[in-house]
This record gives structure tokens, sequence and C-alpha cells, in this order.
């Protein structure tokens, strides 16, 4: 295949096959034509049948997961680097809409610390990409995933020495109101995924102290139905959580002060 070919067909990607991609992208392309590729790309995996996404598959993620590293481990970023950094997230999160993709992704070891690490609030528009890329893994990924993003989350931040969840919540700081949706729903993935009480409040008190108290009064002044849905998600989990908690408590001081059953 020629490179003038495939420069050719970018707008007609339906018609590249993912061996030509393969190709491509292991040529070391870079800058513009680099967008370019990933871009038609992207086009290819959300519009091709899940046949395609397959046979792009394990060596074609890995390849997209060697752009991706290469430039998160960077310190500085170009324009262009940052433009490629966002093609590379869109065309895992377009893998990602078929169940075949979804578990390649989460079968990769790098996949979440890779993702965890994208989570820049200066890039609004990458990083609500990010946001909902791992909220989705975590509702439909495998019983121990929870696990796995918090593990990401916290080496991403211990890399920046920041908190873990600095980044979440400085994304609700954002004008951006799609990157403000995403994160809250990314913080009720992780605060009601888990099924023991106290890890849930673990959790849920660990985003307060992170910020998460300060901007929530703010957040519920911005009308948008989407960001509501997520805020009453937050409050009715949270209540639930306290009523649980308050009947643990009574079952407590109940035990202590009738130690022995009543005959």
């Amino acid at each position: 295949m020629g490179n003038r070919r495939l420069q050719g067909s970018f707008k007609r990607s339906r018609q590249i096959s993912p061996h030509e991609f393969i190709h491509e992208l292991k040529s070391g392309a870079a800058d513009d034509r680099l967008v370019s590729c990933l871009e038609s790309l992207r086009v290819s995996l959300t519009s091709n049948p899940v046949s395609w996404v397959e046979n792009f598959g394990h060596e074609g993620l890995g390849l997209l997961l060697d752009i991706l590293e290469k430039l998160v481990e960077g310190k500085h970023h170009d324009k262009i680097e940052r433009r490629i950094q966002h093609r590379v997230i869109q065309c895992l999160k377009a893998s990602m809409n078929n169940k075949y993709g979804l578990e390649r992704i989460i079968g990769e070891e790098r996949s979440l610390s890779l993702l965890a690490k994208a989570m820049d609030p200066r890039q609004p528009n990458m990083m609500t990409d990010v946001v909902k890329l791992v909220s989705a893994i975590c509702i439909v990924g495998e019983e121990n995933i929870l696990e796995k993003v918090l593990e990401a989350i916290t080496t991403a931040a211990e890399d920046r020495t920041i908190e873990r969840f600095s980044p979440i919540v400085e994304g609700l700081h954002n004008n951006g109101v799609q990157l403000q949706v995403a994160c809250m729903q990314l913080i009720n993935a992780l605060v009601t995924s888990p099924d023991d009480l106290d890890f849930r409040l673990h959790i849920r008190n660990e985003f307060m102290r992170c910020g998460l108290k300060e901007i929530l009064p703010q957040l519920k002044l911005i009308k948008n139905d989407a960001l509501d849905i997520q805020l009453r998600v937050f409050e009715e989990h949270k209540e639930e959580d306290m009523i649980e908690f308050a009947h643990r408590l009574e079952d407590i001081r109940s035990e202590v002060e009738y130690p022995f059953p009543v005959r």
C-alpha cells in the first residue's frame, strides 16, 4: 500500500482496511499526517462492523497506546501533540462501542494507567472524553475493575505529587458544562460502585475533602438537565448511605445496651 493511496483515502475511511491503518501507525507518521490518520481511524472504528474492530484488534490497540504513552510521559506538549493525544483518546472511545473493544481495552494492563495520566483539566475537551471512558469502564467492567481504576488514578497522582482526585474535582471548576457532567458522572461511578458501605463513605469523603464540598453549591446553580441528574444521583446515594450508617450505629448501640437477649 502506498502512502499516496492512504492519504487520498482518509476522507473515505470506511474503505481503508485495519491492516492499512496498522501499517500507517507503524510507519511513524507524525504531526498533521498522524492527526488525519487518527481522525479517519476514529470514523472507521465508529462506522464499521465489530469484525472490522476485531481485525484492528490487539496490534492496533497496542499502537494507539504506544502513541498515547509517549505523549502522556512527555513534559511539554505543543498544539499538534495535544491534538494527536485527543484523537488517540477518541479512537479508544470509538473502539469501546462494542463488547469486544471494551474487553480489549480493559485487558490491556497499561490502558487504565495511561487514561488516568491523560486526565488534564487544562485540555477540557480531551479530558471530557477521557473521563467518559473511565466512567464507562467502571460501570460495565468486571467485578474488580474499580480497584484497578483507583490504583491507576492513585499512581498517576503520585507521579504528579497531587491528591489523587484533584484532576477530577478541578474539572468541575471548568466553565464547560460537558466536562462538569462527565466529572460528576465519574465521581458517581467511583462512589456508588463499591458494595461495602465503609468504602463508599471513604471515597465520598475523600472527594469532599479534595474540594467537592466547596464546588457543589456552585454546580447546583447551573441550569443543565444532564448535570442536574448527576448531582441528584450524588445526593440520593449520599442520603441512602447516611441512613444505612445511622441504622448500623443504632444496631451497635442496641447491642451495647442490651448485650444479652431478653428472655
